[in-house]
């Protein structure tokens, strides 16, 4: 008899499971730049209410905390873009040390596997004529994502002017809901739920985007000290990939490593910039992010894993910086509802 219910709990739980990432599955066009204006128009918030205190109407706080935002992501993509820009132009100066690198690879795979050069110029010609055929529908998808990156980049920006100058509404609205269908019951600590939500999504993401200017700031300094070229492209890249969680740091330490190697006649560098990037890793991982964003959130890292997973399962890359901040705010509404207390204590740090 006291089987049934409990079944009964779960076969709900399961379909309530189902159901809502089913639907964040299916609508992950209209979701994600949503979830993105709300996490930022948390991070906006001291700022407008800094421009408040000083007299200004909420509309034009906002406003000018967005303008100021938008500016400083149009500075930095300017920045990079000229930083790639240049880089191509170095680029195309290495067909000499190219065409070495690669007839050293192929003495190599002659004198080991077997293949001789001539089998693998036909191959590489084979792969060329393939992908020449491909350049056009490339260069069409290429069109279609930046084409579909600068739409939802305009969503994301009115999203997040609309929800800072309508915050206090939404605000009321949710604590009138609550009220409704608790009776009263849950007033008073539902206000408190809203502030703790805020303040993790915002602690979350200004961590975040901490992390990010310091490991660009010192990967800068240490590419530029080494000697690398383009020190302050790959200082940046390494800092913003590094948002990616994962994949991000890695890809961001072996661009550099592999630009190293096709400019440098020596190993010595390559090896000293690997090194590099290895030790920042490891204090980005165990220093920066657990005492910067780890401490917001309060998530123990086998759940962080596992969303992270999860959320590039559901929504992609996008999924796997999003699902954790969204993690981070369904346990403090599990610390604040008892019959979810078991999931809080769950998926706890501590």
């Amino acid at each position: 008899m006291v089987k049934k219910p409990i079944l009964v709990e779960l076969n709900y739980i399961l379909y309530f499971l189902i159901a809502l990432f089913g639907i964040m599955y299916v609508a992950s066009s209209f979701l994600i730049p949503l979830t993105i204006g709300c996490l930022l128009a948390m991070l906006m918030i001291p700022v407008c209410r800094w421009l408040e205190e000083r007299n200004f109407s909420r509309f034009a706080a906002s406003s000018l905390s967005v303008f100021a935002m938008v500016v400083l992501l149009l500075g930095l993509s300017t920045l990079l873009v000229q930083q790639i820009t240049s880089l191509s132009n170095d680029l195309s100066q290495l067909d000499e040390r190219v065409s070495n690198v690669t007839s050293s690879a192929q003495d190599f795979l002659d004198d080991t596997v077997g293949v001789s050069k001539d089998q693998q110029q036909k191959y590489f010609a084979e792969q060329i004529d393939r992908f020449g055929e491909g350049v056009a529908s490339y260069a069409a998808l290429f069109v279609t994502q930046l084409g579909a990156f600068l739409v939802n980049f305009v969503i994301i920006v009115t999203y997040t002017l609309l929800l800072l100058n309508y915050r206090g509404r939404i605000k009321n609205f949710v604590l009138k809901l609550v009220e409704r269908h608790t009776r009263g019951d849950l007033s008073g600590s539902t206000g408190k739920v809203v502030h703790e939500v805020a303040t993790v999504a915002n602690g979350y993401v200004a961590g975040v985007f901490l992390v990010v200017l310091i490991l660009s700031v010192s990967s800068t300094i240490a590419l530029f000290a080494i000697g690398v070229e383009h020190a302050l492209l790959f200082g940046v890249l390494a800092g913003v990939l590094n948002i990616i969680p994962y994949l991000g740091s890695l890809l961001g330490s072996l661009i550099p490593v592999i630009y190293v190697l096709l400019t440098r006649d020596t190993l010595t560098y390559a090896v000293i910039v690997g090194a590099y990037f290895l030790i920042i890793q490891q204090i980005e991982s165990y220093v920066l992010t657990p005492n910067i964003t780890g401490g917001k959130i309060k998530v123990s890292p086998l759940f962080t894993i596992l969303i992270v997973l999860f959320g590039n399962l559901v929504w992609g890359i996008a999924g796997m910086v999003l699902f954790i901040p969204l993690l981070g705010i369904a346990k403090v509404i599990f610390d604040h509802v008892p019959q979810l207390d078991a999931y809080s204590y769950l998926i706890a740090k501590k």
